[in-house]
C-alpha cells in the first residue's frame, strides 16, 4: 500500500509540475502575442493585415503549418516574416516578408516541393516573352508607382565558367530602377517565373527612399574614360593557366583589369573613390598524401622513386630554423609529406609546432619546405599571448618595409632582384594602430609582372619580426612580348567593347557608418576582364577565348507553316546561325540532322562552333570535321550504326525516324520488326530494319502518314526536321 501511495504521490507531483509548465507556456505565449501586437501598434500594418496581403495572392489552404515572426534589423526596418509549409510529401513552402511600416511586400519565395515522378519537358509551356508579361503584371499589381520607374536591362554579368544552358525551368527578370535615365544599383524588382506553369517562384523588391544626388554638372563620359586610363587602366601581365587533369601549364600574356569592382570615378569631382569591398579570388588546391600499395603500377613506382629523393623530416626542420627560431614552449606537433598541388614531381614537407598553456598564451607555427629542392616555401607564426598585452607600434610601414626587404635580400637575393612591390592603398583611419604590415612582391619576367610568382611577407609592427612568409616560384616557358598590343590600343578596345557607365551607387561611408548614394562612372559588367594581349580576345577562367553569342535572326521563316517550331529551336539555342536565311524547304543532310539531334538531346561537343544548318555551294573542311565529330559521338551512343550515315546525303524519312527513336531510348523494342503491324499502305517500302522505328515514330506522332502513306524514302526538309525535333522533345517529357 505504501508503494502504491508513493506512486500516486509521485504521479500527482508530476501532474502538478506539468500544469505549472503548461501555465508558463501559456503565459509566455500570451506575453509574446502581446509583444508582437504591441510592436504592431508601432508599425504601419498589423500581422493580420500582413497575412491577408499574401492570402490575396496565393492559396494558403493547402499548407498545414504556419509561422509568423517580427524582425527589427540594424537599418531600423520593421519586417513581418510569414512562413507556410506542408508536413507531408511532396512538402513545399511559401515564405514572404513585408515591411511593417509601409506594407510593401519585400520578398516572396514559393517552393512547390519535390516530386520524383514529375517530368519536366525541355519545351517550355510559356515563352520568355509570355513569362516577361506575367512578371510585369505581377510587379504592376504590387508596386505600380515604383515599377513605372524601372527598366528591364540586359546585363552581361560575369559568369564562371563561361557557359550557360540554352534553357532552364524558369525565367528571371531584373527590373532596375532608373532615375534621370540612370540606373540605381541595388534598387528594383526581381522576379522568377516558372516556365511550365507560369507561376511566380520568387519576388524581391528593394528600394531606397532617400533623395538621390543631382545629375547636373557632372563630368562627361570622355573625361571619365581619360581618368580611367590615367588612374587605373589595364595591366600587361603573364598569367598562368593550369590544367589539373593533364597537369599542364599554359602561360599567356594578357591585358587585365584586376579589380573591376574597385573602379569608381566620382561623376561630379572626377576623383577616384575608395570602394570598401574588393573582388576576392581563392585558389583551392587538393593536397592528398600518397599511400603505398603492395602491387605497384608504373605511375606508383615513379612516385616511390620521387619520394626516395626527398630530404628527411629532420633536414626540413633544420632548413626552417635557418629562417626563424622556434621559441621556448613550442613543441613539434605534426609533420607530413605530400604532393605539390601543381607539380606531381614536387614533394612538400609541412611541419607544425604548437604551444599550449593554462593562462591562454597559446601559439602555433607552421612551415613548408620543398622536399626535393630543400627550399623554404612558407612559414606562419601565431602567438596568441600578445593579444593580452598592450600594443605599441614601433614600426611604421616604411620601417616595416625595410625589415621585409632585408629579409628577402638575405635569403632570396637573386629572386628579390626580379620582383616588384605591389603597393595597395591601406584603408585605415589610424595608421599607428596597425599591428602588422603586409607586403606582396610580384615576379617580373621580361619586365612584365607574372602574378603567379612572388613573395608575401608580414612584419609585426611592434617587434619588427617576420611573422608570415610565403614564396611561390617556378621556372616555365614564358612567351615573348613581341607583337603585343600597345597599352593605349588595348585600353581603347576595352573602352569600346565594354566601357564605363554612369550609375547611382551605394557606397559605404566608414566615418558615418552609413551607405550614401553617389553618381559614379564604373566599369560595365562583362563576362571577363582579361584579354589576350595579342588579339584582345576575352578569355575565360581557363584561358580559353570566350566566343561571342551568335545572334540568330532568320528573314525567310515569317509566315512559314513551321515558323513556330523553327523559332522555338532558335530560342532554345539548338539552331544558331549568323546567316539571315534558314531555307526551310531545302532538304537537310544526314550529318546536319544528327548534329541538331545531338544538341537537342544535350550532347553539344565542347569547343563547338555555331550551328549553321544551311546548305552552301562551297565546301568547308572545318564544317565537315565538325559534323564528323557529331556522327562519331552518335555512333558511340548507339543512335547511329557503323556505315549507316553519309554526312552530305539528304536525310530520308525512315532514317529520321530511326535516329530519333534511338535517341529517345527505344532501340531495343524498335529493333523487333515482326511485332509491328502494317499501318500504312506503303509499309513494304520501309526498310525492314527501320520498320519498328517508323511505327513508333508514327505512334508518338513525331512523324505522320499522308494519304495513308509514310513515304519512307522521301527527303526531309529543314522545316520538317525542325518540327520532328520539337515533337521529339515534347514526347520525351
Amino acid at each position: 500500500m505504501k508503494t502504491s501511495s508513493k506512486i500516486i504521490e509521485n504521479d500527482i507531483g508530476e501532474a502538478t509540475k506539468m500544469k505549472k509548465v503548461l501555465a508558463l507556456i501559456l503565459v509566455l505565449t500570451f506575453v509574446l502575442s502581446c509583444s508582437i501586437q504591441a510592436l504592431a501598434l508601432n508599425a504601419g500594418i498589423s500581422q493580420e493585415e500582413a497575412i491577408q496581403k499574401i492570402k490575396d495572392i496565393f492559396d494558403t489552404t493547402t499548407y498545414d503549418r504556419f509561422n509568423v515572426s517580427y524582425n527589427e534589423n540594424h537599418d531600423n526596418k520593421k519586417i513581418w516574416e510569414l512562413s507556410w509549409s506542408k508536413t507531408q510529401a511532396p512538402y513545399g513552402s511559401l515564405y514572404a516578408s513585408i515591411d511593417a511600416k509601409t506594407g510593401n511586400i519585400l520578398s516572396i519565395s514559393l517552393y512547390k516541393g519535390y516530386d520524383p515522378n514529375r517530368k519536366t519537358s525541355p519545351i517550355p509551356k510559356y515563352s520568355e516573352e509570355e513569362a516577361r508579361k506575367i512578371a510585369e503584371s505581377f510587379a504592376k499589381k504590387l508596386q505600380p508607382e515604383e515599377f513605372a520607374k524601372t527598366k528591364l536591362l540586359s546585363r552581361d554579368m560575369p559568369v564562371y565558367p563561361i557557359d550557360r544552358d540554352a534553357y532552364s525551368d524558369s525565367y528571371s527578370f531584373n527590373f532596375t530602377r532608373m532615375e534621370n535615365d540612370i540606373p540605381v544599383e541595388g534598387n528594383g524588382i526581381k522576379i522568377t517565373v516558372d516556365a511550365h506553369t507560369g507561376e511566380i517562384e520568387n519576388y524581391s523588391f528593394t528600394w531606397s527612399w532617400e533623395p538621390l544626388p543631382s545629375s547636373k554638372n557632372i563630368i562627361s563620359i570622355q573625361d571619365a574614360e581619360q581618368i580611367f586610363k590615367d588612374e587605373t587602366g589595364l595591366k600587361l601581365i603573364y598569367r598562368r593557366y593550369y590544367d589539373y587533369p593533364t597537369q599542364k601549364d599554359d602561360i599567356k600574356l594578357v591585358y587585365t583589369l584586376e579589380r573591376p569592382g574597385s573602379v569608381l570615378i566620382d561623376a561630379v569631382t572626377g576623383k577616384m573613390l575608395d570602394n570598401e569591398y574588393f573582388d576576392l579570388y581563392t585558389r583551392a588546391a587538393a593536397e592528398t598524401a600518397q599511400k603505398a600499395d603492395a602491387d605497384f603500377t608504373p605511375v606508383e613506382n615513379k612516385q616511390v622513386e620521387i619520394t626516395k629523393n626527398c630530404i628527411s623530416k629532420e633536414a626540413a626542420i633544420n632548413i626552417v630554423k635557418k629562417y626563424i627560431s622556434i621559441p621556448d614552449g613550442f613543441k613539434q606537433r605534426s609533420a607530413y609529406l605530400y604532393e605539390g598541388y601543381d607539380n606531381p614531381e614536387h614533394k612538400i614537407w609541412n611541419i607544425e609546432w604548437q604551444k599550449s598553456s593554462a593562462d591562454g598564451e597559446d601559439g602555433f607555427i607552421s612551415a613548408r619546405v620543398n622536399a626535393i629542392t630543400s627550399e623554404l616555401l612558407s612559414f606562419d607564426i601565431y602567438d596568441y599571448s600578445k593579444h593580452s598585452k598592450e600594443f605599441k607600434q614601433n614600426y611604421d610601414r616604411s620601417a616595416a618595409l625595410k625589415k621585409a626587404e632585408e629579409f628577402l635580400k638575405k635569403h632570396q637575393p637573386e629572386r628579390f632582384a626580379n620582383v616588384m612591390l605591389e603597393e595597395i592603398k591601406e584603408r585605415i583611419e589610424s595608421p599607428e594602430k596597425v599591428q602588422k604590415h603586409s607586403f606582396n612582391y610580384i615576379r617580373l619576367v621580361n619586365g612584365i609582372p607574372y602574378t603567379a610568382n612572388g613573395f608575401n611577407i608580414t612584419v609585426d609592427a611592434e617587434t619588427g619580426k617576420i611573422t608570415n612568409y610565403h614564396m611561390n616560384w617556378h621556372e616555365k616557358n614564358f612567351p615573348s612580348a613581341d607583337g603585343v598590343l600597345e597599352k593605349a590600343d588595348a585600353e581603347a578596345r576595352f573602352l569600346s567593347d565594354i566601357g564605363l557607365e554612369l550609375v547611382y551607387a551605394s557606397l559605404y561611408n566608414s566615418k558615418e557608418e552609413t551607405y550614401d548614394y553617389k553618381l559614379v562612372y564604373k566599369v560595365k559588367p562583362a563576362k571577363s576582364y582579361t584579354f589576350d594581349a595579342f588579339d584582345f580576345q576575352p578569355l575565360d577562367y581557363n584561358g580559353k577565348p570566350i566566343k561571342e553569342e551568335t545572334k540568330t535572326d532568320f528573314t525567310d521563316i515569317k509566315g512559314h507553316w513551321a515558323e513556330k517550331d523553327i523559332q522555338l529551336l532558335v530560342d532554345l539555342g539548338i539552331i544558331k546561325s549568323e546567316e539571315s536565311l534558314f531555307r526551310p524547304d531545302v532538304a537537310i543532310t544526314e550529318g546536319e540532322f544528327i548534329k541538331l539531334l545531338m544538341v537537342a538531346k544535350g550532347h553539344r561537343i565542347s569547343d563547338d562552333r555555331p550551328i549553321v544548318p544551311i546548305i552552301r555551294a562551297e565546301s568547308h573542311v572545318k564544317s565537315d570535321d565538325d559534323i564528323s565529330k557529331y556522327i562519331e559521338e552518335a555512333i558511340k551512343l548507339g543512335w547511329v550504326k557503323d556505315n549507316e550515315v553519309s554526312a552530305k546525303s539528304s536525310l530520308s524519312r525512315e532514317k529520321a525516324a530511326a535516329f530519333v527513336i534511338r535517341a529517345m531510348g527505344y532501340e531495343k523494342v524498335a529493333s523487333i520488326p515482326e511485332i509491328y503491324k502494317d499501318t500504312v499502305k506503303d509499309s513494304a517500302s520501309v526498310k525492314l530494319e527501320y520498320k519498328g522505328h517508323t511505327a513508333i515514330a508514327m505512334g508518338l506522332k513525331i512523324l505522320s502518314a499522308t494519304n495513308g502513306n509514310f513515304y519512307p524514302k522521301n527527303s526531309v526538309s529543314r522545316a520538317q526536321a525542325a518540327t520532328i525535333l520539337v515533337r521529339m522533345l515534347k514526347a520525351s517529357s
